[in-house]
């Protein structure tokens, strides 16, 4: 494949990625404007400006450090050592390290993920089939399946999907030639794709000794080759993630952090209850029936037909790799759903890998299986003229996407991160805050949990220490390091947070309960000082789930002042 082909792909796919998210680009600011709020987006958002705000940008431990007070709860949920948010971070530094810069940042590296991939598994299909045309499908089920398009939102999640497909077009070179820099390059790259995210390259990496094990090799040799890869890839895994290995044993061993992380939660909270790699898109219009729920893990019919079509086509059989691709795929469909005949199947992976429970996201490994079955058949398929299998693969990638792209706020909706710097404001030019304080303060009470995305994505405007973060200065009291200051129903809950140098409450007034009754109380309470209320009106907040968030009282606890503030980075 010449160097015209490798560059008119990237653009064919990058192209086509400005097309189907037009949305997230045209007539809106894509310096303020971003997807779905989530517990990844917002929670990715905060992070990177934690990283960005504090300077550890590629330091690992550094990072972990400062997610106890004054910064607050890691959003994450989990804080990695995310090679690709220290990547992102310093990009927002180099533009300037604004919240603009940051959601700049954001859509883009989410967008990237894209063309990428595409360009990626079009180089695995080309590997496998030497067929531009089947190359095309297979990159196109893959880099656009509903689940990658779910993603989009700008998390964490998907902007290293790309290395994927690398990883298995060097291991599948080894296995064809015995070479040895083949097999390293494979689990470099995985172990590079681990210190991006760590559930991504182990569910990756699981489907790979199947397929060494269905080698037509001596059982002496497979067992050799399989014991010499798992050695080499945890070599890498090490070598490579040792900053990674080094946070984590700091978090686990510091009494601060050792509640930072949510429960693990049983089986049937880590499956897809809907089986929902058969159940259509919510945008599906020629379908009679739509789903309960958000599905963007759809894997789309056209797919699904596709490969059994295959699996009755006599050649398919004789590719070598074919009943290894359809064994994985078949895998990965039963493990990302909930079908009550095979649930054993699931009970058996959560025995050996009970610490990667999100097995819901392994739709993506069968999305990725699908698109090389459908490549090995698209090219082995007797086709009167290469033109005819040109039109058949727009044909049918142009329905598949338009199958799988559900048209849910996952994907279309757009949030204004504007309005909620417009909220903020005051508190950010506000020099004599010290902490805030933010009620409902919902996470109050708990031994686990995260801080309310509203409460962080404010901290990313106004730049003010959290009062709800781990705080080392409440461990003497508080066993589990909890940040109990009371209700603000509770008359000594003012005293109780200006005893700790916190001297600003934010009253959400679309959230909390009784918010009326809680401000006539305040009114009346002489340590305070109503600095102002801001709002953006519910009829413009459009679809976005931050609205309810967007409403907030100011009051000032009088008499605790500011300490000199370290400036800004």
């Amino acid at each position: 494949m010449g160097w015209r082909w490798h560059v008119g792909v990237v653009a064919m796919f990058t192209a086509f990625t400005a097309l189907l998210f037009a949305h997230r680009w045209l007539l809106v600011d894509p310096s303020s404007f971003y997807s779905m709020p989530d517990v990844d987006t917002d929670g990715t958002i905060w992070f990177i400006w934690l990283k960005v705000h504090t300077g550890h940008i590629f330091s690992g431990i550094g990072t972990a450090q400062d997610l106890s007070f004054p910064f607050g709860y890691d959003l994450s949920p989990f804080p990695f050592d995310n090679l690709l948010d220290d990547i992102r971070a310093w990009a927002v530094s180099v533009l300037g390290g604004s919240w603009r810069a940051l959601i700049l940042v954001i859509n883009l590296s989410a967008l990237l993920a894209y063309p990428l991939s595409a360009y990626a598994m079009y180089l695995l299909c080309w590997h496998l089939t030497g067929k531009h045309a089947a190359a095309f499908v297979g990159a196109i089920v893959f880099a656009f399946s509903g689940y990658f398009l779910m993603l989009s939102r700008g998390s964490m999640s998907n902007n290293h999907f790309w290395l994927l497909p690398l990883v298995y077009l060097f291991f599948l070179k080894y296995l064809e030639s015995g070479v040895l820099k083949y097999v390293l390059w494979s689990c470099i790259l995985n172990a590079i794709q681990f210190r991006i995210n760590p559930y991504w390259a182990f569910y990756g990496w699981l489907f790979t000794p199947i397929l060494m094990l269905m080698q037509p090799w001596p059982l002496r040799q497979r067992m050799l080759r399989l014991g010499s890869y798992c050695v080499l890839s945890g070599l890498f895994l090490f070598a490579l993630n040792i900053q990674f290995i080094q946070q984590q044993w700091f978090l686990v061993t510091n009494p601060v952090q050792s509640n930072l992380v949510r429960p693990a939660g049983g089986l049937e909270s880590a499956i897809f209850q809907q089986g929902i790699p058969l159940v259509p898109g919510l945008a599906s219009k020629i379908y009679p029936f739509f789903a309960p729920v958000d599905v963007g893990a759809f894997l789309g019919y056209s797919v699904l037909l596709l490969v059994i079509a295959g699996c009755f086509y006599k050649d398919s059989w004789k590719e070598k790799y074919w009943a290894p691709f359809a064994l994985c795929f078949l895998l990965a469909a039963v493990l990302s759903s909930d079908f009550p005949a095979l649930r054993f199947l699931n009970h058996v992976y959560f025995f050996f890998f009970d610490m990667f429970r999100g097995v819901s996201r392994i739709v993506q490994l069968a999305s990725f299986f699908a698109a090389l079955l459908i490549a090995l058949w698209w090219a082995g398929h007797r086709w009167k003229t290469p033109r005819r299998s040109w039109g058949m693969a727009a044909l049918f990638c142009g329905f598949y996407v338009w199958e799988v792209f559900p048209g849910s706020p996952t994907v279309m909706q757009k949030t204004d991160f504007g309005q909620v710097a417009s909220i903020y404001q005051a508190l950010e030019e506000d020099k004599e805050a010290t902490a805030v304080a933010s009620y409902p303060m919902v996470y109050s009470n708990l031994n686990w949990g995260t801080a309310p995305l509203f409460e962080a994505l404010g901290q990313v405007v106004h730049g003010k220490p959290i009062a709800g973060g781990k705080d080392l200065r409440l461990f003497s009291q508080d066993s589990e390091a909890r940040p109990i200051f009371g209700n603000i129903g509770d008359p000594a809950t003012v005293g109780n947070l200006a005893s700790h140098g916190i001297n600003r409450i934010v009253i959400y007034n679309r959230i909390l309960e009784d918010a009326a009754a809680i401000h006539q109380g305040m009114a009346a309470d002489p340590r305070l000082r109503f600095l102002g209320s801001y709002r953006v009106p519910e009829r413009d907040c459009g679809r976005s789930l931050l609205c309810r968030s967007l409403d907030i009282s100011v009051y000032a606890i009088q008499g605790v002042h500011a300490r000199v503030p370290a400036e800004r980075r």
